[in-house]
């Protein structure tokens, strides 16, 4: 599935704020959340996981609105459209590469491997801070268009 059209216009107004970018462009991403997904987002404890321009995401984190349309927090959606933008101005094999040799490059640091140990690497990998930054950012821009 694809980002409905309201969603992607505030997502795409907002990163061309956020980079100062007038003729900033979503690229096309496609959202999964089939069984497949389900036993990855289960099996690695995570809500989603993006690769590329495909987006996967825990199917618990969809719900429907009022009007029977399927929702998904915001700050999730930008925080992995985050990565997808990445993906594309890094390219496929350096994102992957960087993001785990930082991974595993903390886990040596620390000499430790246990769940906390992985969840602080998770946490300093440079494409995770970025994009729980823009998700963030993303909120409170977000609540001050509402004012």
């Amino acid at each position: 599935m694809k980002l409905g059209e309201k969603s992607r216009v505030k997502i795409e107004t907002f990163f061309r704020e956020h980079f100062s970018d007038a003729g900033f462009v979503l690229p096309e991403i496609y959202f999964h959340s089939g069984r497949f997904t389900r036993i990855v987002t289960s099996a690695l404890k995570i809500e989603g996981i993006t690769v590329g321009k495909r987006i996967f995401i825990l199917p618990a984190s969809f719900w429907t609105s009022e009007k029977q349309n399927l929702r998904l927090d915001e700050g999730l959606v930008v925080h992995e459209v985050t990565h997808v933008l990445q993906y594309r101005r890094d390219g496929f094999f350096r994102f992957f590469r960087f993001y785990l040799t930082s991974y595993f490059a903390y886990l040596r640091r620390q000499k430790k491997w246990d769940a906390f140990a992985r969840t602080e690497a998770y946490l300093q990998i440079p494409y995770e801070v970025e994009a729980r930054e823009n998700a963030s950012r993303f909120v409170a821009w977000s609540r001050s268009r509402k004012n």
